[in-house]
C-alpha cells in the first residue's frame, strides 16, 4: 500500500500530498510568545484522520462530531498496482470504496479482503495497528499493546505472534482448550454443591424408602363409609354445578326482562298516531279507518298490556331464583359437612400425605441421579481437556524446539536494531524470547529486552525497534509503516537522530513508505545543525528536509491541519 493524498471536501483542510519513502508532518512554531504551543494544530490527528478513513472506531465524541460537520474525507493510496479512492463523510455511517458504497459493519471485512485476501488469519484492521500506532490510550505503554488493548489480550497477542512468524494453529487451539475449561471451572461451584447433596442424602436410601411408601400406598385400606361419603360429595358437587347453571341462565334472562320493562312507554305521540291515520285513510278508504282518539286508546292499551306481562314475568323469575339461591346454600352446607367428614376420618388426609410423599422423593431421586451424571460428565469432560491442553503445551515446547534457528534469526535481528541506540551494552543485552506460558490462553509469552543505561527511553526504543522488526518480517504485506511523534517524548538526540537513520535504511532498502509527525523542537535535534550529536550524514538530513510533506503553524489556525482552532 502506497499512500498518495489525503484531503477533504472543506477547501480550509490542510491536505497530504503523500511520497514514496519518508513523509513528514511537522509542527512549527512561529509564534514568539511562550504560551503558544503547537500541541493540538492536528500533527497527531493527521495519522488518526488515516485509521478513522481505513475503519478505525472514533470514540471521541467531540471529535466525531466535528468530523461530521466538517466535509467528507479522501484517501487516495496504490495497492498491488491499483489505484483506490476511498472516501468517508463522518455523518454518515457508510464507506465509498472507488465509488461502491459500504455499511460499515462490512467494511473491516472489505479492507481484510483488499489487503490480506480471503485466507487472511487476523483482519486488516490489527495489521495496520501494528504498522502505524496512533497517540493515545495504551499505544505506546508496551511493545506488544498496538491494539491499545490490555497486555493479556488474545487477540492483540494472536495478531502479534502471527506477525513474528508463530503458526497460530496451535495457539488457536489453546484459546479454544481453555475457554472450555473456564467455562467448567465458571460450574465448578455448582457441581461441587451438588456433590455435597450427594454425600447427604444417598441414592440407594432414597430408592428404599420410596419403595417402601409405593408399598404402604398399594395395600392402604380406607374405612368402609369413606367410598359412601365420596360418592354423596361427588353427587352433591353435580348437584351443586346444576344449579349454579340454572341461576346464572334465570340471571340472564331477568336481567333482559328489566331492560324491556324499562323501555315500555306508555302514551304515544298524538301526531304520530295522526300521520298513521292519515295514511290509513289513503291507501285503504274510510271503512278501515278509525277516529283519532280511538286509535290512541287503542294503542295504549296494547302497551299497557305487554308492561304488566313483563311486570309479572320479572316477579316470577326473582321468586325463582330466590329458590334457587336457597338450595345452592343447602347442597353447599350439605357437601361441605361431608367433606369434613372425610378429613376428620384422617382417611384422605393419610392417602394424599403418602402419594405427596413419594412424588417428593421421586423428585429429588431424579434430580440427584441428574447431578450425578452432571458431576461425572463434568470429570470427564475436565480430564479431557486437561490432557487436551498437556498434549497442545507438550506440541508447543516440540514446536518451539523446531522453530529454533528462526527464532534465533528473529532475536539476532532485534539486536541489530537495538544495538545503534546502546551500542556494545544492547548488543551484549538486547533480547527477544518467545516461549511457552505457564498456563495462558494465548500459549506463547513474547519477552522483549533492551538494557536500560543513563538515558530514558527504553520503552519507546523498544517499541521502534520491534515495529521495525515487525515490518521487516512481513514488508510484502502493507509495505507501509507510521509513528507518531509522541514516541520522540523521552528519546535524547542521539536516539532520535538514531531512530532516523534506521528509517532512511528501511525506506531504501525495504522499499517502504514511512510516515512520521514531529515538533519543532525535535526536528531540529534531528537536523543537528551544529554538529552535536553527528549521527545523520549530511545527505540524510536533507532526505529529511525534502520529506516535509506538511508543516503547521501554531501562529495562525488557518495553518492547522483542519484551517481552523479546534482541540479534541
Amino acid at each position: 500500500m502506497q499512500l498518495l493524498k489525503l484531503r477533504s471536501d472543506n477547501p480550509k483542510f490542510r491536505t497530504l500530498d503523500f511520497r514514496p519513502g519518508l513523509n513528514i508532518v511537522a509542527g512549527i512554531q512561529k509564534s514568539d510568545k511562550d504560551t503558544d504551543s503547537f500541541n493540538g494544530i492536528g500533527k497527531s490527528l493527521s495519522l488518526k484522520l488515516i485509521h478513522y478513513v481505513l475503519g478505525a472506531a472514533l470514540d471521541n465524541k467531540k471529535l466525531k462530531s466535528y468530523l461530521a460537520g466538517y466535509g467528507c474525507f479522501h484517501l487516495e493510496f496504490l495497492h498491488k498496482g491499483k489505484h483506490y479512492l476511498i472516501s468517508k463523510d463522518f455523518s454518515q455511517s457508510d464507506y465509498i470504496i472507488n465509488g461502491q458504497k459500504i455499511n460499515q459493519t462490512a467494511y473491516p471485512k472489505e479492507l481484510s479482503q483488499l489487503f490480506l485476501g480471503d485466507k487472511a488469519e487476523i483482519g486488516f484492521r490489527q495489521v495496520f495497528n501494528c504498522f502505524a500506532r496512533r497517540f493515545g490510550g495504551t499505544y505506546y505503554a508496551d511493545p506488544l499493546s498496538q491494539q491499545g488493548r490490555p497486555i493479556t489480550d488474545y487477540k492483540q497477542r494472536l495478531t502479534n505472534l502471527y506477525l513474528l512468524g508463530i503458526d497460530t494453529d496451535l495457539v488457536r487451539q489453546r484459546f479454544a482448550t481453555k475457554k472450555d475449561i473456564g467455562s467448567l471451572n465458571n460450574a465448578a461451584k455448582a457441581i461441587k454443591e451438588y456433590e455435597k447433596s450427594l454425600d447427604k442424602a444417598n441414592l440407594k436410601d432414597l430408592a428404599d424408602e420410596i419403595a417402601d411408601l409405593k408399598n404402604k400406598r398399594d395395600h392402604f385400606v380406607i374405612a368402609e363409609s369413606y367410598d359412601l361419603l365420596k360418592k354423596q360429595a361427588d353427587d352433591l358437587t353435580a348437584e351443586l354445578n346444576e344449579l349454579r347453571n340454572k341461576k346464572f341462565f334465570l340471571e340472564r334472562t331477568l336481567e333482559k326482562k328489566e331492560i324491556s320493562l324499562k323501555r315500555e312507554v306508555v302514551n304515544i305521540d298524538v301526531a304520530q298516531i295522526a300521520d298513521i291515520y292519515h295514511e290509513a285513510q289513503f291507501f285503504f278508504g274510510k271503512e278501515i279507518t278509525q277516529r283519532l282518539s280511538d286509535a290512541q286508546h287503542f294503542h295504549n292499551a296494547l302497551v299497557n298490556n305487554r308492561k304488566n306481562r313483563l311486570i309479572m314475568e320479572v316477579s316470577q323469575l326473582k321468586t325463582e331464583i330466590a329458590a334457587l339461591t336457597g338450595s345452592l346454600e343447602k347442597c353447599s352446607a350439605q357437601r361441605d359437612g361431608i367433606l369434613k367428614d372425610l378429613d376428620n376420618s384422617g382417611a384422605l388426609e393419610e392417602f394424599n400425605s403418602l402419594a405427596e410423599r413419594i412424588k417428593s422423593l421421586e423428585i429429588e431421586s431424579e434430580n440427584l441421579k441428574k447431578y450425578e451424571h452432571l458431576l461425572r460428565d463434568f470429570k470427564k469432560e475436565k480430564s479431557n481437556l486437561d490432557s487436551q491442553n498437556a498434549l497442545i503445551k507438550e506440541r508447543s515446547i516440540l514446536y518451539l524446539e523446531e522453530k529454533d534457528e528462526s527464532l534465533e534469526a528473529i532475536e539476532n535481528e532485534f539486536r541489530v536494531l537495538a544495538k545503534p541506540f546502546y551500542g556494545k551494552q544492547a548488543h551484549h543485552g538486547a533480547s527477544l524470547k518467545i516461549q511457552e506460558t505457564k498456563d495462558a490462553q494465548y500459549l506463547f509469552d513474547i519477552q522483549l529486552q533492551i538494557p536500560k543505561d543513563e538515558s530514558q527511553a527504553v520503552g519507546e526504543v523498544k517499541i521502534f525497534c520491534y515495529d521495525v522488526l515487525l515490518y521487516k518480517l512481513n514488508k510484502d504485506l502493507l509495505g507501509f509503516m507510521a509513528h507518531d511523534g509522541c514516541i520522540f517524548s523521552e528519546m535524547d538526540p542521539r536516539q532520535k537522530s538514531t531512530m532516523f537513520k534506521i528509517i532512511l535504511n528501511v525506506v531504501r532498502e525495504e522499499k517502504c513508505q514511512y510516515f512520521l509527525n514531529i515538533a519543532q523542537n525535535s526536528l531540529i535535534e534531528v537536523l543537528d545543525a551544529e554538529q552535536k550529536v553527528n549521527i545523520l550524514t549530511a545527505e540524510e538530513k536533507q532526505m529529511i528536509n525534502d520529506a516535509l510533506i506538511l508543516e503547521l503553524y501554531d501562529k495562525d489556525p488557518e495553518n492547522w491541519l483542519f484551517g481552523e482552532d479546534f482541540s479534541a
